[in-house]
């Protein structure tokens, strides 16, 4: 099916297939999944999406999974009850392959290595997340794609969904997400307003007794615009 362009406050959502199953777009950065509260009234993917969601929440129904706000690239969501429970238990039992693209600051000592880190929600800041013994284990691959002369950007493939793990993990190996306002530690670079982290695909299977389908994200141009900026 030919790609199409849903118009939002101040931005498009591209979607990159629809069925009668699912819907599986490329979120853009600087929007949210979901409400916070029911008095939340701020647009988010789940209001631009509602009335094609199956509705068994009235916050984020048919949110199958989440990016971050600043993140951007592939997002499925379900139409249908029956849809939903099976996409989210080939999640639950590490069954999707997720990669991501970020630019990182500094150079990562090995060119590809396995990374598993315990993540749990700090107790100092309950909006972040820490590296902590008592963690749920979190386990991410990375390789480099490319080094620059403060940055390194990575392909990464994460085989856990905790919440910040890409972010949480490559901060603690002391090479934070470029951009990064919460992990980051250092200024906003210029040329960029937000993180440099993307989830390029998100293969898995869309019905029961289907091989695996790839979805694909290319990089957004405000990524794309930076990494020339950085190449001169």
């Amino acid at each position: 099916m030919s790609k199409k362009l849903i118009e939002g406050d101040g931005f498009n959502i591209e979607v990159l297939f629809e069925n009668e199953q699912i819907i599986v777009i490329n979120k853009p950065a600087g929007i949210s999944m979901h409400a916070k509260n029911s008095k939340d009234q701020s647009e988010t993917i789940y209001s631009i999406f509602r009335s094609k969601l199956a509705s068994n929440d009235h916050l984020r129904g048919g949110i199958v999974h989440r990016l971050d706000k600043d993140t951007s690239g592939v997002l499925i969501m379900a139409k249908t009850i029956k849809e939903l429970d099976y996409l989210q238990q080939q999640f639950a039992s590490r069954l999707v392959d997720k990669t991501y693209i970020a630019l990182v600051w500094g150079h990562l000592r090995h060119p590809r290595a396995r990374i598993e880190l315990p993540i749990k929600r700090s107790t100092k800041a309950p909006n972040k997340m820490s590296i902590d013994a008592l963690g749920k284990m979190a386990i991410s691959e990375y390789k480099v794609l490319a080094e620059y002369n403060k940055y390194s950007l990575v392909q990464i493939d994460i085989h856990t969904g905790r919440t910040h793990q890409i972010r949480v993990q490559f901060a603690h190996m002391g090479h934070p997400i470029v951009g990064d306002k919460l992990y980051g530690g250092k200024p906003m670079p210029e040329g960029l307003s937000r993180q440099f982290l993307h989830a390029k695909s998100l293969a898995l299977s869309i019905e029961e007794g289907l091989l695996k389908q790839n979805f694909e994200a290319d990089l957004p141009k405000d990524l794309t615009d930076f990494l020339e900026s950085i190449n001169g």
